[in-house]
C-alpha cells in the first residue's frame, strides 16, 4: 500500500535503529526460551500460554513477544499499576513482584500470573522486565483457576495485587512464598513456574543491560523513542486510508456459569482522520458469573484484532496502541468492579471483543480505496477456548490437575486469498501450540481414543474457514476425576464475510458406561461411530464438578472459523480435493457448494446444473443474470462505484442507496437448523437467527450473519 514517506531526523542512523529494534525483539524471545526451559508445566512448555516483554520506567512497551497477544493489555496494566503502587518505595536489583488480580493488577484472569522485575543501570531505574504465564492452579473453589460456580472474585483464587514482592535482592521472600504455597493445590509445580518467570526476567535484564552498555544509555533512549514514533505513524497512515465514519457491531457472551443467558458486547467505532475510538458503551452490566472481562483483558482483546489487521508488519511497541482510544463503562461486562468474578472473562467476553472489532474493521476496511486495506477483511475467527480441566488422584495416590491445552484447537477465519488455518488457536495466539497426545498421556492418567479435525465446524465459502479440533479420552491410571468445562462459542458462532457462511460451535459430552475397554482388549481402536455407550450426556456450556469415572469417555469438539465469499464461487476442484481429503462430505459438497463429486472427481455437467439449482432456490425463481464460470473466487461483498452498488461476481447492480441491503433479497432462518443444512453444527437456542442476503438478479450470497433476536 502507499504510505507517507518518512525520513529519519538528523543524527539518526537507520542501521542502528533497526539493530536496536531487532535486539529488543530477540531479547523478549530469549526470555521466552528461558521460561520454557526452566518450567515444568505443559501449559508453558507444550502450549506456549505465556508472554514476555520489556517496558520503560513509566510502563511503555519496548518490545513484546509473539505468544499471546491479549497479554499486551494485561501486562501493560500490570506494570503501570505496579509503578503507581510502589511509588516512593525502595527498589534494588534482584527484586521481583508478583500479581494476578484482574481488578487491581489488570490480569486477564487469576491463573495468568505476572512477575515484574526492575532493571537498573548503575543506580538508575531504566525499565522493567515482565513475564506472565498461566499457572496450573492458583487456589479458589475449583482446581485449575476457572470457577463457573463462583458468584464473586473471592471464590476464584488467591488474589495478588500490585506491589507483592516475591524476590528481594535475588532471594525469595520466604513468608510470601509460604502463604502462596499454602493456598494452591500443586505447590511444587506452582513455585517452579514462579521461578521460571523470574529466570525469564533475569535473562531479559542481562541482555538489555548488555545492549545499553553497547550503545550507551542516552543513545538507546533516543532510538527507542524514535521506534515508538515510527510505529505510531505507520499505523496512523493505514487508519487514514479507512473511510471516516461511525460503525457499530455487537457480539454475545453465552452462559455466565449459573444461567444460560446471553450478554451483549456492543461497540461503536468512530474513525476520524488517523484516530480510532472504540466505545463499548451499551454492553451488558457486569454479572455474578465468571465471564466478566477485566480492563487489562479488554485492552489486549482490542489489540488482538487490531495488530494483525492494521499492524501486521509493524514491530510491536507502545507506538502501535497510541492511535486507538478505548471507552468502557465501569461496572460493565467489559470493565467490571469488585466483587465481579472474572476467571473466564478473557476467553469468553474478551474473545467476543476481538470478534466484534474484527467485524467493525471488516465493515470499515471494505470501503477503503486502498486495495491493501480492503484485503485486510476476513472471516471471523472461531475464538472460543473450549476448556476442560480434570482434577483427581492417580492409582498411585498422586494428586494432579490437568488443564488440557487441546482446547486451543479452534479454526481461523478464512482470508481473501486462502482458507482459514485449521486448529489455529484464538486470534490472540500468535504461536499457538497443541500438546502431543503422548505428552498428555505420559503426564496424566488419560488415554486418547481419537483426536481429529471437526468436519462440522468450518464456515463454508469461496475460501473455507478453518476447522476446529475434536477429541475424546478415557481414564487410564485413575478411577475418577472431577471435571470443569466451558464452551463459549456453542450457540452464537463466528460470522463469515462477504457471503462466507458462519462456522460451527463447541461443546462437551460425557459418554457413560462405554465399551472402550472391551474394544481395546479385542485390539480395536474405538472411534466415534463404533464406540458404544449406555448414555450420552450433553454438558452445559459452562459446568463444574462433573464426575467422570473409569469407563466413561469425555468427548470435546471445538468451534471453526467463518468463511469468505459465496460457497458457489469456490473452485470445484478445491471442493473435490476437500471431499477426497475428508474435510467435506460429498453431501455437503453438493448441498452447500453445488459441486457433484463422483469417484473423487468433479462431474462438471452435474455441477453446473446443481449450482444453477441452488441459485434458483435462493431466489424462488430463475436468476435474471448469470454468474460467469470464470468469476474469480473471493469476497462477494457488494462494492460501490460511481453508479452505485454492484455484485463483483456478476456485475449485477444493487442501486445507489446508502445501504445495499435495502435492494437485496433477505432470508431469515433459525441459525442452528439453517447451519445444519450446510453441514455445520451449532447448539440450538431460540432467538439466534441467521440473516442471508442475496443478489436478486444473480442469486449470489452477499452476506450471512448471525443475529440475536431479543423480541
Amino acid at each position: 500500500m502507499t504510505s507517507t514517506p518518512h525520513t529519519l531526523p538528523d543524527g539518526f542512523d537507520p542501521v542502528t535503529l533497526e539493530v536496536i529494534r531487532m535486539r529488543l525483539d530477540s531479547i523478549v524471545e530469549e526470555m521466552g526460551i528461558a521460561m520454557i526451559r526452566s518450567s515444568g508445566s505443559p501449559v508453558i512448555t507444550e502450549a506456549g500460554d505465556f508472554n514476555t516483554a520489556l517496558f520503560d520506567p513509566e510502563g511503555r512497551i519496548y518490545a513484546y513477544s509473539d505468544y499471546v497477544q491479549f497479554h499486551i493489555g494485561s501486562g501493560s496494566v500490570a506494570v503501570q499499576n505496579l509503578v503507581k503502587a510502589i511509588e516512593g518505595e525502595p527498589l534494588a536489583p534482584g527484586d521481583a513482584f508478583i500479581c494476578n488480580d484482574p481488578h487491581t493488577a489488570g490480569a486477564s484472569h487469576p491463573p495468568d500470573t505476572n512477575v515484574i522485575s526492575p532493571i537498573f543501570h548503575g543506580d538508575e531505574l531504566i525499565g522493567w522486565a515482565q513475564s506472565q504465564a498461566h499457572l496450573v492452579d492458583v487456589g479458589g473453589m475449583t482446581p485449575g483457576g476457572f470457577a463457573p460456580g463462583a458468584h464473586d472474585c473471592y471464590a476464584e483464587a488467591l488474589r495478588l495485587p500490585p506491589g507483592v514482592k516475591i524476590f528481594e535482592r535475588g532471594e525469595p521472600v520466604e513468608w510470601v512464598r509460604r502463604i502462596l504455597l499454602n493456598n494452591v493445590r500443586v505447590p511444587a509445580l506452582f513455585w517452579n513456574d514462579v521461578r521460571s518467570l523470574v529466570a525469564s526476567n533475569n535473562t531479559g535484564i542481562r541482555r538489555l543491560l548488555g545492549t545499553v552498555g553497547e550503545f550507551g544509555l542516552e543513545r538507546f533512549r533516543d532510538y527507542t523513542r524514535l521506534s515508538f514514533e515510527l510505529a505510531e505513524q505507520v499505523v496512523r497512515d493505514r487508519i487514514a486510508a479507512i473511510p471516516d465514519g461511525t460503525y457499530t457491531a455487537e457480539e454475545w457472551t453465552e452462559h455466565n456459569g449459573h444461567v444460560d443467558e446471553l450478554y451483549r458486547v456492543a461497540c461503536t467505532m468512530t474513525k476520524r482522520d488517523d484516530q480510532i475510538t472504540f466505545d463499548f458503551t451499551g454492553s451488558a452490566e457486569q454479572t455474578d458469573g465468571f465471564v466478566n472481562c477485566s480492563y487489562g483483558a479488554l485492552v489486549g482483546s482490542v489489540a488482538t484484532a487490531i495488530v494483525p489487521i492494521l499492524a501486521w508488519d509493524v514491530p510491536f511497541n507502545e507506538g502501535v496502541m497510541t492511535a486507538f482510544d478505548i471507552v468502557a463503562e465501569p461496572g460493565s461486562i467489559v470493565n467490571p468492579r469488585p466483587p465481579a468474578p472474572i476467571s473466564n472473562g478473557h476467553l469468553t467476553t474478551g474473545a467476543r471483543v476481538s470478534r466484534v472489532v474484527t467485524k467493525l474493521m471488516n465493515d470499515a476496511c471494505r470501503g477503503s480505496e486502498d486495495a491493501t486495506v480492503r484485503d485486510r477483511t476476513q472471516g471471523v475467527w472461531g475464538d472460543s477456548w473450549t476448556g476442560g480441566i480434570s482434577a483427581g488422584t492417580t492409582d498411585e495416590g498422586e494428586y494432579f490437575v490437568l488443564f488440557n491445552m487441546d482446547g486451543g484447537g479452534m479454526g481461523a477465519g478464512a482470508q481473501p486469498e486462502r482458507d482459514g488455518l485449521d486448529c489455529a488457536g484464538m486470534m490472540t495466539q500468535v504461536n499457538n501450540m497443541l500438546p502431543d497426545v503422548e505428552m498428555n498421556e505420559m503426564l496424566y492418567p488419560v488415554l486418547y481414543l481419537w483426536k481429529q479435525l471437526n468436519t462440522e465446524s468450518a464456515g463454508h465459502g469461496a475460501h473455507r474457514g478453518g476447522l476446529g479440533l475434536r477429541f475424546a479420552w478415557t481414564l487410564h491410571g485413575a478411577r475418577e476425576v472431577t471435571q470443569t468445562v466451558f464452551a463459549p462459542s456453542a450457540q452464537v458462532t463466528a460470522d463469515g464475510f462477504g457471503g462466507g457462511l458462519p462456522g460451527g460451535g463447541s461443546g462437551h459430552e460425557v459418554w457413560r458406561g462405554t465399551d472402550a475397554a472391551r474394544l481395546l482388549a479385542a485390539g480395536r481402536v474405538p472411534a466415534a461411530d463404533t464406540l458404544g455407550a449406555a448414555e450420552k450426556e450433553l454438558l452445559a456450556i459452562n459446568q463444574q464438578s462433573v464426575t467422570i469415572g473409569a469407563g466413561d469417555v469425555l468427548v470435546q469438539w471445538i468451534a471453526g472459523g467463518g468463511g469468505y465469499g459465496d460457497p458457489l464461487l469456490r473452485d470445484p476442484e478445491l471442493v473435490a480435493a476437500d471431499v477426497r481429503d475428508g474435510y467435506v462430505s460429498a453431501e455437503t459438497a453438493r448441498r452447500t457448494y453445488g459441486v457433484v463429486v463422483t469417484g473423487g472427481r468433479v462431474d462438471e455437467a452435474a455441477t453446473r446444473q446443481a449450482r444453477a439449482g441452488l441459485r434458483r432456490d435462493r431466489l424462488g425463481a430463475d436468476p435474471d443474470r448469470e454468474v460467469p464460470a470464470s468469476s474469480p473466487a473471493g469476497s462477494s461483498a457488494p462494492q460501490r462505484d460511481a453508479e452505485g452498488w454492484y455484485v463483483p461476481a456478476s456485475g449485477a447492480r444493487l442501486g445507489n442507496g446508502a445501504d445495499w441491503r435495502d435492494a437485496a433479497r433477505k432470508v431469515t432462518s433459525a441459525a442452528t437448523e439453517r447451519l445444519a443444512g450446510y453441514g455445520v453444527r451449532a447448539r440450538p437456542r431460540a432467538g439466534v437467527m441467521i440473516d442471508e442476503y442475496y443478489s436478486p438478479a444473480c442469486g449470489t450470497l452477499l452476506e450471512a450473519t448471525i443475529r440475536v433476536d431479543e423480541s
